[in-house]
């Protein structure tokens, strides 16, 4: 049966499918508007993000050249914002992904097409304020150690590229932190890798730190303050290796190899570099660049820089004094700059005062046997009595003698050897040292040294009970002292020459001073080094006997004249060690001590910057 569509009915329906194809036509609008947004969005997201990253890559070239600047020799200070405004800026080939990329120091400049802006370092003060383009960092001191600095800089880059909608710009900041210590603030500083095995119960009172690997094998080790480590850390001995790591042999122990008690090492993302120089620029071809030895020794003349120049103990010390292969004294003035001027009886001034005071001080030709070295070693000795004003009694000495202006710091070479064949052996002895004016005392050498007898203590100190309150005689304040040298060799107040190579019996002796020396490394297979228990050397049988130290142990570099291995027969029989960190070089460096700056360079907060 045929039915008729009702006119209105059909209109009806032709609404009603307009109306849903509009609807839908607004929907996928929607879609597609709103599709489009987020491709946009996430375009822009993903470009602010590229615009990020590149200021991150800015700012991490800013930070290898700031601090390759404050590395530069010459350097000596932190450098001011001025100084760094000759930093390098990153050029199109860092970035070879960005279309016309062009950088530049100036601010921020919204209408410029320059990729990167503001690319700069400036140093910032302790609150992270900006200073003045000339002025000076401001350090911040860490709490109870003055002789710990950390220097703040500011990073900056702003980055544009150009997005749809316009440029999108990422503004970035991040501190940069060089932070200066001195190596005397360590009881134990390595550069090469640190072993300590000692066969008796050994308390370290101070920090430890090595650039390199640690290896501990016994429990009757206690560190008592932080242990820290820049490669790894292993309980055993080290295998002879020094690249790349290993695990330490335990076959060399007797007992189970155990952990050191006390605080537990920890590793350390940084080294710390002295004197603030790189070794990766070391070279063996620049004879003023070997390495860390360099610090011992006399400057060469040569067509480059030196990048020791501001560290060598001969530039900074205020006497120098050369001895030739016929035992002439020369007593010489050091300029600060790599030269010297002889100074003699006819001398006049503050020099006539300086020949005078190291006149008659310095005696030659005093074989000894070092069964150590298998040789006989002739030693020149410094006998600091001679140096300082004479007094009878305990009370402290004042001064130096005659009045010198003396800045505490003496340089000996005795450069004989290579004038006297292969296998000659040549030393320093520091003798009479117990009484040492204020401001303290520093003996440098390119030789091995030997301290003989108490140093540092006072007349009539006490008897070794190894008191950390009683490392000197009553009525005398300890100072500050260092012997640096190619190695440091201990003798007892009992020692006599003549009974060297015999392995004579030790009294008990107490040395207040830094030491920074050399070791002899490891040969391949195992041959130990002796570790840090036998990092000062000794010639005597010290059984029962006892060694008490106050100072700080601080290994640089290797031997290069000391050099006969831990171990032999008939050298010396183990003392009693009470040894202590000095605490008094946490405020009062020895003299010269800036030379042991080490250095540390570290990024810290990043934010983006509105």
């Amino acid at each position: 049966m045929n039915q008729k569509i009702n006119a209105a009915e059909n209109g009806t329906a032709i609404i009603i499918v307009m109306s849903v194809l509009a609807t839908l036509m607004v929907v996928v609008g929607v879609a597609f508007e709103y599709t489009m947004n987020v491709g946009r969005n996430v375009q822009r997201t993903n470009r602010l993000g590229s615009a990020i990253a590149l200021a991150d890559g800015c700012l991490e070239y800013n930070f290898a050249q700031w601090r390759d600047y404050c590395r530069k020799p010459g350097v000596p200070k932190p450098p001011t914002t001025a100084e760094l405004s000759a930093l390098s800026l990153p050029t199109a080939t860092q970035f070879p992904d960005i279309p016309g990329f062009t950088a530049t120091r100036n601010s921020y400049d919204p209408t410029s097409n320059v990729t990167v802006q503001e690319c700069r370092v400036e140093a910032v003060d302790p609150q992270l304020q900006a200073l003045p383009k000339g002025a000076d960092p401001v350090a911040t001191p860490d709490v109870g150690d003055g002789n710990v600095l950390t220097y703040n800089y500011r990073a900056y880059a702003s980055v544009t590229l150009p997005s749809r909608g316009g440029n999108l710009v990422a503004k970035v900041q991040r501190i940069f932190q060089q932070r200066r210590e001195s190596v005397f603030n360590y009881a134990i500083f390595y550069v090469d890798p640190l072993e300590i095995h000692p066969g008796a119960a050994l308390n370290v009172t101070g920090w430890v730190h090595t650039n390199s690997d640690l290896y501990t094998g016994h429990n009757l080790l206690n560190f008592s303050q932080k242990a820290t480590y820049s490669g790894d850390w292993a309980v055993g001995f080290d295998q002879g290796s020094t690249t790349p790591f290993r695990p330490a042999d335990t076959s060399h122990i007797k007992e189970t190899p155990t952990a050191p008690t006390g605080v537990a090492p920890t590793a350390e993302s940084t080294t710390h570099q002295p004197s603030n120089i790189d070794p990766a620029t070391f070279n063996a071809s620049d004879p003023n660049n070997t390495g860390y030895h360099e610090l011992i020794e006399p400057p060469v003349p040569s067509g480059s820089p030196d990048p020791f120049a501001d560290a060598r103990y001969y530039n900074q010390a205020g006497v120098i004094i050369e001895i030739d292969a016929n035992n002439n004294i020369t007593i010489e003035r050091g300029n600060g700059d790599g030269t010297a001027t002889i100074l003699t009886k006819r001398s006049t001034g503050n020099d006539k005062l300086l020949f005078d005071m190291f006149n008659g001080a310095i005696t030659t030709n005093a074989p000894i046997l070092d069964n150590r070295e298998a040789a006989s070693v002739r030693l020149a000795t410094l006998d600091v009595s001679r140096i300082t004003l004479s007094q009878s009694n305990a009370v402290n000495k004042v001064g130096w003698k005659a009045g010198a202006a003396f800045n505490g710091t003496v340089y000996i070479n005795d450069k004989s050897a290579a004038a006297n064949g292969v296998g000659a052996k040549r030393g320093i002895r520091i003798a009479n040292g117990t009484l040492i004016p204020a401001k303290g005392l520093t003996v440098a050498s390119p030789n091995p040294v030997y301290i003989q007898g108490d140093f540092n203590t006072g007349l009539n100190p006490p008897s070794n009970s190894g008191d950390p309150s009683q490392p000197q005689a009553a009525n005398y304040t300890r100072q500050p002292c260092s012997v640096v040298a190619d190695a440091v060799n201990i003798l007892s107040n009992a020692w006599n020459d003549a009974n060297a190579g015999t392995k004579p019996t030790a009294s008990p002796t107490t040395i207040n001073s830094a030491i920074v020396s050399g070791n002899v490394t490891n040969g391949s297979g195992f041959v130990y080094s002796g570790g840090a228990e036998n990092f000062p050397r000794f010639l005597e049988n010290w059984s029962g006997q006892a060694i008490t130290y106050y100072g700080s142990m601080v290994q640089l570099y290797q031997s290069q004249q000391s050099i006969g291995v831990w171990g032999k027969p008939n050298v010396y029989d183990a003392p009693t060690r009470k040894w202590f960190f000095d605490t008094n070089f946490k405020l009062n460096m020895p003299p010269g001590a800036d030379v042991f700056n080490t250095y540390t360079y570290s990024k810290g907060r990043w934010s983006l910057v509105p």
